[in-house]
């Protein structure tokens, strides 16, 4: 009988120890803070110790939290912060959008026009306060070497030495004499990899100038003149040249303005 009694007595204070009323659960990770260890039920009185989360830092307030009676936790002070990473550098010819630097914040990297990225187009900051990936790098696109229009040379900006260039090289259209250029006079190498579009030579003829009164051509008069051909003209004597003295034949197949032979100022 005495038995029986101290096994009823025992059941009911290990009853009353396991009451959920009377314990404190583990609390959960807060504002980057823990629970140390892995207990996870503590008896009213219990201390429980806190620390930082992988990711943040301790800054301020105590470590150790209370089980009270009522089966909840006494309020914690312990403040962490999140860990920073260094701040990025904009890779050359790029960019870098930064909306934070602290742990679990995510970068961007973009290229400006004509470049292309090589590498992680984002980078994480992680739990020991360093990027996930290196700064990327951007490099120039391409362009095959450009089509020389028919009878034109071409002039690059800078020295070829292989059978690409870079994105922004320039070059100059020259037509070869006595062709005229139509078109764009400058080209480049463009961010889809291409050139812009090449000029055209054409041939230009220009009908015979007409006689200047009063004066007169000093260059043998032609059945055709081309392009860039020249005229000059002289005046009578009592008479002053107004105007050029020297005439060009122009690519619209016109000539340059002509001058008039004036009476001279007596």
């Amino acid at each position: 009988m005495r038995l029986t009694l101290s096994l009823l007595l025992f059941c009911h204070v290990c009853h009353e120890t396991v009451d959920a009323s009377t314990v404190c659960s583990r609390p959960p990770a807060v504002d980057g803070s823990e629970v140390l260890g892995g207990q996870r039920v503590f008896e009213p009185g219990e201390l429980a110790t806190l620390k930082c989360s992988e990711g943040y830092t301790p800054i301020s307030g105590s470590r150790k939290i209370i089980c009270t009676i009522t089966g909840e936790w006494t309020e914690r002070s312990l403040q962490c912060s999140p860990k920073r990473c260094p701040t990025p550098d904009p890779p050359a010819n790029g960019n870098v959008v930064v909306s934070s630097i602290v742990f679990q914040s995510t970068i961007n990297y973009t290229c400006n026009e004509g470049y292309e990225l090589h590498g992680n187009s984002s980078s994480e900051c992680l739990h020991t306060a360093t990027w996930s990936s290196p700064a990327p790098q951007c490099k120039s696109v391409t362009c095959g070497l450009p089509v020389i229009p028919k009878y034109a040379k071409i002039i690059y900006d800078k020295v070829v030495t292989s059978n690409s260039t870079e994105f922004g090289l320039g070059i100059t259209y020259k037509c070869l004499p006595p062709l005229a250029l139509f078109g764009n006079e400058r080209g480049y190498c463009t961010p889809n990899r291409t050139w812009t579009d090449p000029p055209e030579c054409r041939e230009v003829s220009c009908q015979v100038p007409a006689a200047v009164e009063n004066g007169f051509m000093t260059s043998a008069v032609r059945r055709e003149y081309l392009f860039m051909d020249r005229v000059r003209y002289g005046c009578y004597k009592g008479y002053v040249l107004d105007g050029p003295m020297e005439i060009v034949c122009e690519k619209s197949g016109h000539w340059s303005n002509e001058p008039i032979c004036k009476e001279e100022a007596k």
